[in-house]
């Protein structure tokens, strides 16, 4: 009977002894942070990346309907401004400048804006230069006529 009492004690030491020297150390905190900073800057850096594509996809579907509504009034705008360069170049100043105010509600683009205010200045010269010329022709043919 004394071989299965020493048996069972000697078993228990060698489980301790088993136990004890496969037993993890602890990480020190120096570990245990840098492991923490690293998880923090992986679930940053995903949410980063998920913001900049959710913004990415934001941009694009606003820009996709500012063309789309952009569209028809650019095109209404521009078939004014080539029927008001038309009659400007046949001469109608006086109807090109009411095409240029039928424009007056409709959104422009940056390119359509700076066309109409050439054809605008355009418009105004040659306007000028036309009551100029009638005012100095008057004015030479006041001295044509007899007095009375």
């Amino acid at each position: 009977m004394k071989i299965p009492t020493l048996i069972i004690p000697a078993t228990i030491l060698a489980l301790a002894i088993v136990a004890a020297g496969c037993k993890e150390e602890p990480k020190s905190a120096k570990e245990q942070t840098k492991d923490v900073a690293a998880a923090v800057n992986d679930t940053v850096a995903k949410g980063v990346a998920s913001a900049k594509d959710a913004g990415a996809k934001v941009v694009s579907d606003v820009t996709d309907k500012a063309k789309e509504l952009a569209a028809p009034a650019s095109a209404k705008a521009q078939e004014l401004i080539d029927a008001a360069k038309n009659l400007v170049s046949a001469g109608k100043f006086q109807d090109a400048l009411a095409k240029l105010k039928e424009i007056g509600g409709e959104k422009l683009s940056l390119d359509q804006e700076t066309i109409v205010t050439g054809l605008k200045t355009q418009i105004e010269k040659a306007l000028g230069a036309g009551t100029k010329a009638a005012t100095d022709a008057a004015g030479a043919a006041t001295g044509l006529l007899p007095k009375k």
